[in-house]
Parts: structure tokens; sequence; C-alpha cells
């Protein structure tokens, strides 16, 4: 009886363990590009879903007046799943299509999206129209009704040239293609599409590879006017470099665009001054090194909202340099990687600020040095600042080194995550001269000491010990004359 009542005890508790355990939410799905009402060419039009789950949405369908056309096995960044439905021969001038999205999750739960009806515009897609000559004097325009655009070579836009790519264009490149913008002499590149019209610059391959075409490369003399909006990216990249690369100081906006295959960087800053403007909801994917690789000096004029996850690494790749100007470093979602130290201060006085949440990865024998002969300061609140490695170990990186010329009220370390550094021996942090504030902070794993102080100046050694919290640190918690 006690037997028969003890296997009756453990079905009921098995029975209860699959009841809490099974799986029954559906994902949600929603179409986000295109939007009902749109017309749009004719010619390869990308359709995005936003799909989420519960648990994880393993697969999205997307359906064609009702038939199955394509499956995204694999999604995205930021949840989005997409298709490109490319079947001119079915898409008729000015008929009217219903598009779905189906998301799927691991227990074969399933939701379809709301449908999305669009209209093949009249005149679209006419091509393939050809282009092998420069861009020069005055302005140059390429329409959908021309789609798709091949470009045979590598196409200079400059002698005050300007191209402008209107909305619904699908630009394809021949290998070894691409455009090259303001090298020499002005140049502008004018490639603004909608929400519900993208412009796509792609490979011309009927089975496109990352690195197929060379990418933009923008020089020197790109007009400040250049802009990027509401485009795809992709397969194309310059070889070892980048799909997008700033070759000196200019500047060009971007948002809403995608980048995705290249086979090196997302996009590549050449140069510690140059930068991209209104720098928001653009997805950088699929790359076969970092989405972003640039110095340290105008990181800060990049702004949030954007998806730089889906990479071979995904890190902001800082290739170290002076910060001698006061912003913020966002959190983008992904760490900052220094490959090099960085510097902060100017003469008349710079100040970086590290938001919530962001982690600061650095590499070997690297360092961030604040008011080093000239005046500067770092605010960082509930930052982590830790070795790039994955295995990380004490003194992979040098430390946080605090000198005479930081501004105190603009040197604060709060509830920071501080590991792995002191590889001179010294400390995660070094100061020397200064009075920054700490507090709140994990300082551990240090090859030294967990902070050094050193020089006439510095702050309470039992204020230090009492406010923060050390372990596993070499030499010591906190070191002083």
């Amino acid at each position: 009886m006690k037997k028969w009542l003890a296997l009756a005890a453990a079905a009921a508790v098995f029975a209860i363990a699959a009841c809490t355990t099974a799986d029954t939410t559906p994902p949600v799905a929603n179409i986000v590009v295109p939007v009902s009402g749109d017309t749009l060419a004719k010619g390869n039009i990308v359709i995005k879903a936003v799909a989420t789950d519960n648990k994880a949405v393993t697969k999205t369908e997307f359906y064609i007046g009702g038939t199955l056309k394509g499956t995204d096995n694999t999604g995205g960044a930021g949840d989005t799943f997409r298709w490109t439905w490319s079947d001119t021969a079915v898409q008729v001038i000015g008929q009217n299509y219903s598009l779905v999205a189906k998301a799927y999750d691991a227990a074969n739960n399933a939701t379809s999206s709301p449908a999305v009806t669009i209209t093949i515009a009249s005149g679209g897609g006419t091509g393939p129209t050809e282009h092998t000559a420069d861009i020069t004097g005055g302005d140059s325009t390429w329409y959908p009704s021309g789609n798709p655009h091949i470009v045979m070579n590598n196409i200079q836009i400059y002698q005050n040239g300007r191209l402008i790519v209107k909305p619904g264009c699908i630009v394809r490149f021949a290998t070894d293609a691409g455009f090259e913008v303001g090298n020499g002499s002005a140049g502008e590149l004018d490639a603004v599409g909608t929400a519900g019209s993208t412009i796509t610059f792609t490979s011309n391959s009927t089975t496109p590879n990352a690195g197929d075409w060379s990418g933009f490369d923008f020089y020197p003399d790109t007009r400040t006017s250049t802009q990027f909006s509401y485009c795809d990216i992709d397969y194309g990249c310059y070889p070892s470099w980048a799909a997008v690369i700033l070759e000196g100081a200019q500047t060009i906006g971007m948002d809403h665009t995608t980048v995705n295959h290249s086979s090196n960087y997302g996009i590549q800053l050449n140069d510690p001054s140059g930068y991209i403007t209104g720098f928001t909801g653009n997805t950088i994917t699929g790359c076969a090194a970092y989405p972003i690789y640039g110095y340290a000096n105008k990181l800060s004029l990049l702004t949030g909202g954007n998806t730089l996850t889906g990479n071979a690494h995904n890190a902001i790749y800082v290739y170290g340099g002076d910060v001698t100007e006061t912003g913020t470093w966002v959190n983008q979602g992904v760490p900052y990687f220094l490959c090099a130290s960085i510097y902060i201060g100017s003469s008349s006085g710079a100040y970086l600020t590290i938001a919530k949440g962001t982690t600061v990865q650095l590499g070997t024998g690297n360092n961030i040095t604040v008011g080093n002969t000239v005046v500067g300061g770092l605010i960082a609140d509930s930052v982590t600042f830790t070795s790039s490695s994955s295995s990380p170990q004490k003194g992979d990186w040098d430390g946080i080194w605090f000198y005479g010329q930081c501004t105190d009220a603009q040197c604060q370390l709060t509830r920071c995550n501080i590991g792995y550094g002191g590889s001179e021996r010294h400390g995660n942090v070094w100061i020397q001269d200064a009075l920054p504030t700490i507090t709140g902070c994990s300082i551990h794993d240090s090859k030294g000491w967990g902070i050094f102080l050193t020089g006439a100046d510095y702050p309470n050694p039992d204020s230090l010990l009492a406010r923060n919290t050390f372990s596993a640190n070499d030499s010591g918690s906190v070191y002083h004359p």
C-alpha cells in the first residue's frame, strides 16, 4: 500500500511538473516593413517582421496572397526576421498583394501577423540599367523605373557631382564595383528611402557572398549633406576594410539603414575627426568582424537606438586615441572594445561620460588615462570595465589612471565593476595627485592592488575601503604611501 502511494505521489509530482513546464504561449508577429497602403516598385521587395516569444522564435514564414513563399530560420538582430520577395514574374503592375508573417517557437506554437496590403507601382522595373560613368558637374537621379540599376565598375562621385537615388531603387554591383565619393573634389550621395520603400544596394551575383562588391568609400571632400536613410546595404565590403568607410574628417548621415554580410567591418571611421550624424534606427549584422570600427574622440556623436548584434564580434572596435571633446558614449547594447589606450583631456577641459549599463573591454597593455598634462574627467555609473579576453586573467589590461590635471568633480566611478587589470602590478585604478570619487564599486582580480594611491594628494584610503568592495587582488585592496 505504501509503495502504491509513493508511486502515485511521484506520478502526481511528475504531472504537475509537466504542466508547469509546458509552453503553450504562441509568439507575437508584426510586419514592420512595408506598411499597409505602400506602393512599391516591381523588383526586390524587402519584408521585415518583428517576432517575439516568451522563450524564443525559431522561424518566421512569409506568405504572399496566402501562399508560403519564404522562410527565415535564423532571424536577425532585435527580433527582426526578413525575406526578400524578388519573383518579378508574379509581381503584376497595379495589383494589390496581401503579406503575412507567421512566427513559430520551439513548441511549434504559431501566430500569424495582421495582413499588410501593398500595391506594385506602375512604371517600375524596366531595367536593367547599366552604369559605368562617373557622376560629375551637378545632379544625376536614379529612379525605380530603371530597376535594377547595375553598377559595372567603380564610380567616382566628385567634381561637384551629386547622385540622388530615389526610394524603391534596387542597385546591384558587379564584382569589385562600388562608389567613391569626394575623392579630390566635392561629391555627394543622397540615398533617402522611406519606411515603406527602401533603397537596396546589393551584389549582382545570383548567389551573393560577403564582399562581392567594394561598398562605399567616402573621402574628405564628401559633402556633409550626404545621407543614407531606410537603405539596405548587403554583401559589400572594400577588401580588408568595411562596407561603409569614412577616410578622413568628413561627416555623413545615416538612419534606419541595415548593413549586412560585410566580409570585414560594417562601418569604418579611419580618422579621429570623422563621424556619422543622426545615427539611429540602424542595424549592422552578419559582418565577419566588428559592426563599427573607429577612434575614441567622436564616438560620443553616435546616438542610440541601433542594433549591432549578429556579427562575428559583437562590440564597437575602438582604435584608441585622444578624447578631446566632452560627450557621452551611449549604451549601444554591445561593449566598447579598446584595442589601444585612450587619453581623456584637452587644454580647455574634456569630460567623457559612459552611459549606465555599458561594458568597456580593454586589450592587453591598455589603459584609460584621465587628466595627464591636460584637463580631463571621466564619469561612469554602473559601468563594467574588464578584459577583452574570453577567458579573463588578472593583469590583462593596465587600469584606469587619474592624474593631477583631473577636474575632481568630473571624475566619478559609481557602482562600477572593475576587474582583471593591474598589469603593471599597480592597480585596477591608479590615482596620482587627484581626488576622484569612487563609491559602490566592485574592484577585483587585479594583478597588483585594487586601488593604487601615490603623489601628494589622493582620496582617503579608509573611505575608499569603506565605500567599495574588494576581492582577489594579488597585492591587496588599497595601497597608499
